[in-house]
């Protein structure tokens, strides 16, 4: 006897044919009826989640993927939504968390790959970020050598682009020019991608100091799409390293007329008016970024700088204030706060925020070398000797760094080798003010 046909849900069918066309307000209704009459299997939960998501009812559709997961824990598709419905939240550890477990179900599962190093880079990890990405386009190296290995030209040249753009936030400029010269053949003629390319690779040219043809290669990327806002951000950017500033404030300004939230030309354009001597117009973009999102690490970073330049220690750690609660073990920032609390003279505060700094950034000179500064006023100039020798390894003809390492010289009592470390970092900078006072010290 023939074992009857089980007929297709007419629900089911209508909904999904509705989502494939992406008419999701017409889908959902069918979705909650074969609901209605099946129950909570993992499929229907999931499809109703995608409509939710669609018309921006998030935490409901988070909801339903949850419970979708826990009825079908191994299906990566499941953990791969959830995963970038949480990175759209905000929830990036936890959407890190879903990522991997996609990866460890499913580990040729790209985009899942390519979505944990974009975490990796929102969070500033890079090196996890280039760990990451290295092994992608390894492996998509390998698979571009199978006969229908050139459909996946257009995922190499995006997996590459963003290896190069993480090579040159990690200060790797050359290895980053090699890398995005290989995106571009990868990409082909797909102007979008090409233009993103030649962005990454304005950004490493002015990284080299290669303002010139970073230009040039910045212009050409708005060339191919001048309505994108993050391509005429990144020629503001170069154009602030190379030192015409007026030109940075006006492209800046264009970036964000043409999209008013992007926040990396808010913040360039904090960087150039501080440039161009207008720091109340720098607070006021500084503030309207923090406004948008609190915890907006380079917003707190350069808004706490302004202030510490300008003496107003107590406005810094204010600005600090928030970001660190949520955020305790920020490295750069807690070096801020150790300078702003060194500013006010309460100095064993200042040395428990430098000693938390270095264990987070241990190899960064200037956590070091300030560390070391804030020990010597403390009168533990033996103590801070070694920290000042660390950082100048890594920076040896820096001014800052050497007017540190002579102050401590003299406080242990070697004036002529202070001296000539302080001679030196005058010659680096004659305008160092620590320096200067610390010479005529040692003259007087």
């Amino acid at each position: 006897m023939a074992t009857p046909q089980v007929q297709p849900d007419p629900d089911l069918q209508a909904g999904l044919q509705y989502l494939r066309a992406g008419w999701f307000d017409r889908a959902e209704p069918h979705f909650r009826t074969a609901h209605g009459r099946h129950g909570d299997r993992p499929e229907i939960l999931h499809y109703l989640a995608v409509c939710l998501s669609q018309r921006g009812a998030l935490g409901e559709a988070e909801a339903l993927w949850r419970k979708a997961i826990a009825k079908d824990p191994k299906e990566p598709m499941l953990s791969y939504n959830l995963a970038l419905l949480e990175r759209r939240l905000g929830k990036l550890d936890e959407a890190a968390k879903r990522f991997r477990d996609t990866i460890r179900r499913a580990p040729t599962h790209i985009e899942a790959r390519l979505a944990l190093a974009g975490i990796h880079i929102d969070q500033h990890k890079f090196t996890a970020a280039e760990r990451e990405l290295s092994e992608v386009v390894a492996n998509l190296d390998r698979a571009l050598e199978y006969p229908d290995g050139a459909q996946l030209r257009p995922l190499q040249a995006r997996s590459r682009n963003m290896l190069g753009h993480v090579l040159y936030r990690l200060g790797h400029f050359e290895p980053a020019l090699d890398i995005l010269e290989q995106a571009l053949r990868d990409a082909g003629e797909e102007t979008p991608r090409r233009a993103q390319i030649m962005a990454d690779r304005a950004l490493a040219l002015g990284g080299l100091g290669r303002h010139d043809d970073a230009i040039a290669v910045a212009e050409q990327a708005v060339a191919l799409a001048p309505q994108s806002a993050s391509l005429v951000h990144a020629l503001a950017f170069v154009l602030y390293f190379a030192g015409r500033v007026t030109e940075a404030v006006a492209q800046a300004e264009k970036a964000l007329e043409l999209d008013p939230s992007f926040t990396p030309a808010l913040r360039t354009l904090a960087l150039a008016q501080t440039a161009a001597g207008k720091t109340d117009d720098a607070l006021a973009v500084l503030q309207r970024v923090l406004h948008q999102n609190r915890l907006d690490r380079d917003a707190v970073l350069q808004l706490s700088f302004l202030h510490l330049d300008a003496k107003r220690f107590d406005a810094a750690l204010q600005a600090l204030g928030p970001y660190l609660k949520v955020v305790p073990d920020d490295g750069r920032a807690l070096n801020n706060q150790g300078l702003a609390l060194r500013g006010l003279k309460r100095l064993e505060e200042a040395r428990r925020s430098f000693k938390r700094a270095r264990r987070q950034a241990g190899d960064d000179p200037l956590v070091l070398t300030n560390f070391g500064a804030v020990l010597v006023d403390l009168g533990r100039a033996a103590e801070a000797r070694p920290l000042h020798e660390q950082a100048l390894r890594s920076l040896p003809d820096d001014a800052r760094l050497l007017a540190n390492y002579g102050i401590c010289l003299a406080a242990l009592g070697e004036k002529d080798r202070a001296r000539e470390t302080l001679d030196n970092a005058l010659a680096a900078d004659p305008g160092n003010d620590e320096a200067l006072m610390a010479r005529a010290g040692l003259d007087a």
